[in-house]
């Protein structure tokens, strides 16, 4: 069983160039991993394979019945109700091993996002399909809805295409990986084929570059040779071309005459202009080494947030008390948020996170309304934008001044992405799309900054860049993840919902 792209050419509606040119690739039986930065084209690919998008050109073969599952988890898959009505042995399993219950089909609204990502993957494997594309399964899932995905998935036997910069999951289930990169000056991207998982795969990736590396220093130094000794023989030639003059010669001289004639006809002064033009050959094949060993750009960006700290030492004070949370309720001590204060809040899908957030952004609103002190400015990345917030984020972007616009491309370029290609906007991918809401906040310089999964769609370097910043951001930062390892790096202090309640912790 395999599925083939030969040649296939896509362009969005509103974009000028090809997303995809020229693609060629096979993918086998057994789990292909894409990996690339946000934009190049990965959940394009995917949507190919599955026919869920036409190629400007080239073909798609293998007459296979495939299924994709978007990162997007804001839309109910199309087939919810007929897999929540069947009872079968197969749904009833794809339930029990992803913790699903009979009733959250109907609640999809009600649903943490995590909760329908879990839906969606239950929705595509019910299928049975052929071909099974997954992009970013893991977003907004918790430790434990990961290994019980990671677990699936590995027994899933067709073709697999998995979209994701989860490294664990691609150790765990990819046996190649195909990289979407750079291979030219200007920019072309091409898909490099690899055994293994992410680790493996991207060490090799780091050996071709150092490969590449020291054969670009190796044609360098033997251009800057040949053309030291180009120069010197271009000296030589002039000052034979010198000697070959009459011009100043006294026309009575007739023994210099002699000389002169003697060499011309010898050809000891034309054999240095003959070498000269030989070296000419040589210079141009070694220039011609040094461009072909072209190097990929390393990412190593650093954003930097420019904001200071509120004046008020507390810039959000949260009443003991219970909130609503689907059909029970999230108990709550009294809480303070300094202004600079870093607060990591984790808890199991379904507990209430985002909940929470609703919450604290309510008495925000209140809290701003009662104050007559400077109003609190804040930056807030929702887990998932909807449609009309998207088209009012490019809107926004389009009509910034052309100095505001400038910054909100640095910011941009920072975290990996192009500006001017996100602005075509068809194009524009989810995590290409957080970067911009993040790069449009931070115009105004925020004392607070609120995330629900900012880790959520972004590629690996771009996470690394956000990273950095928000650990060396000076003002109060309010963190929804599961990543772990990212909360460390970025807060100081831990809220859990566990069993209804919450407790806090510093570190």
């Amino acid at each position: 069983m395999q599925l083939a792209l030969s040649r296939v050419t896509y362009t969005h509606p509103a974009a000028q160039d090809p997303i995809l040119n020229n693609a060629t690739i096979a993918f086998p039986q057994g789990w292909t991993g894409l990996l690339g930065d946000n934009g190049c084209g990965k959940s394009t690919l995917a949507k190919i394979a599955c026919g869920l998008l036409k190629p400007d050109s080239g073909t798609v073969s293998g007459n296979l019945l495939a299924a994709y599952c978007p990162q997007e988890a804001d839309e109910a898959p199309t087939i919810l109700a007929d897999f929540a009505l069947d009872f079968g042995r197969e749904a009833r399993s794809l339930r029990k091993r992803l913790s699903l219950t009979d009733d959250m089909p109907w609640r999809w609204d009600e649903l943490s996002f995590g909760e329908r990502k879990k839906l969606q993957i239950a929705c595509s494997l019910w299928q049975r399909p052929d071909v099974l594309a997954v992009d970013e399964p893991t977003n907004h899932l918790d430790c434990e809805a990961r290994a019980q995905l990671t677990g699936l998935l590995a027994s899933f036997t067709g073709v697999g295409i998995l979209v994701s910069h989860d490294r664990e999951l691609l150790d765990a289930l990819a046996s190649r990986c195909a990289s979407f990169e750079a291979s030219g000056p200007r920019g072309e991207t091409h898909i490099v084929i690899r055994p293994g998982g992410y680790s493996q795969a991207s060490s090799q990736a780091e050996r071709e570059r150092m490969t590449a590396i020291d054969e670009r220093k190796r044609a360098k130094d033997h251009l800057a040779r040949l053309s030291a000794e180009r120069e010197q023989r271009a000296q030589e030639a002039a000052r034979a071309d010198a000697r070959r003059s009459k011009r100043c010669l006294d026309p009575k001289d007739k023994s210099a005459r002699a000389k002169i004639d003697l060499a011309i006809f010898t050809g000891q002064d034309g054999a240095r202009g003959k070498l000269l033009r030989q070296m000419d050959g040589r210079m141009a094949a070694a220039q011609d080494r040094a461009a072909a060993t072209f190097v990929p750009k390393r990412y190593d960006g650093s954003l930097f947030l420019n904001a200071e700290p509120s004046s008020r030492k507390t810039v959000l004070h949260i009443p003991a008390g219970r909130i609503p949370c689907g059909e029970s309720e999230l108990e709550l001590p009294e809480l303070f948020v300094g202004n600079t204060e870093r607060i990591g809040i984790v808890g199991p899908n379904g507990v209430g996170k985002t909940t929470l957030l609703d919450h604290l952004r309510a008495l925000l609103h209140l809290q701003a309304e009662h104050r007559d002190a400077h109003a609190l400015t804040i930056l807030d990345i929702p887990q998932e934008p909807s449609r009309e917030q998207r088209s009012r984020i490019l809107e926004e972007v389009r009509s910034l001044s052309p100095t505001d616009r400038g910054h909100v491309f640095s910011c941009v370029a920072q975290l990996n992405s192009e500006p001017n290609r996100i602005m075509e906007g068809a194009a524009t991918s989810p995590g290409e799309l957080r970067k911009l809401m993040i790069a449009l906040g931070l115009l105004d310089a925020p004392a607070l900054i609120i995330m629900d999964e900012p880790t959520n769609h972004l590629d690996l370097h771009s996470v690394e860049a956000l990273e950095r910043a928000l650990a060396q951001f000076g003002g109060a930062l309010l963190l929804v993840s599961h990543d772990h390892a990212f909360l460390r790096a970025c807060t100081s202090i831990t809220w859990k919902i566990e069993a209804g309640a919450l407790t806090v912790t510093q570190h």
